[in-house]
């Protein structure tokens, strides 16, 4: 438990020191720059969330040939982002950014990085390592470890952006924390597939509306 806790102190240290590299991306003025080096930074996150977890010995629950945990995930991504996203900017207020003009590129570039970066990388972080550690060390309320899982996903948008914000994601994280850990046919493959999907429906929103 002593072992793991103290990976679990290093992999924070870790993690909010590369957040803060992938914010200095943002000054990069030459795009494909920006966009690779953010990407690499994303990479490097997952790698650090890896190494924490075989440290820890944290089985991944990587089940993809369970066809439901993606229907859940879709569900529960289309829900929020109903309710978070298209119900308040088609009453001309967003929750989640300004209007986007609409380019092809993006489209595709956003499909791609929605589903394949964001969503598998932080939901590897955040409710595969963080949230099975905590819920290991809550035993006796898992519930709590699932509780502190989403608000470290939610401090952890604090360093880009409020905490506005850190409110906002960290009921998105209890949202797909609670589902991951109390519906028995959702596994990470689920909740990442899931969180891919309401991040690419949160750019469709501020292209459409």
């Amino acid at each position: 438990m002593k072992r793991n806790s103290v990976i679990l102190l290093v992999e924070t240290i870790v993690i909010i020191g590369l957040t803060f590299l992938s914010k200095l991306t943002f000054s990069i003025k030459i795009l494909s720059l920006r966009i690779g080096t953010n990407v690499a930074v994303y990479l490097l996150l997952a790698l650090s969330a890896i190494i924490a977890i075989k440290l820890s010995g944290v089985k991944v629950d990587f089940f993809w040939k369970n066809s439901k945990q993606f229907a859940v995930g879709g569900g529960v991504a289309l829900i929020l982002s109903l309710c978070l996203a298209w119900i308040p900017a088609l009453c001309r207020f967003s929750l989640v950014g300004a209007h986007i003009n609409f380019t092809l590129w993006q489209l595709f570039y956003n499909l791609l990085y929605c589903f394949l970066i964001v969503g598998p990388v932080e939901e590897l972080i955040f409710r595969v390592y963080y949230q099975k550690v905590l819920t290991g060390i809550f035993a006796k309320c898992r519930l709590l470890g699932v509780i502190l899982a989403a608000a470290l996903f939610g401090l952890w948008h604090l360093i880009n952006g409020s905490w506005v914000q850190v409110a906002f994601t960290f009921g998105i994280g209890l949202v797909f924390g609670v589902t991951k850990e109390y519906v028995k046919e959702v596994h990470y493959p689920g909740v990442a597939f899931g969180h891919g999907l309401y991040d690419f429906l949160n750019y469709v929103v501020r292209v459409v509306v």
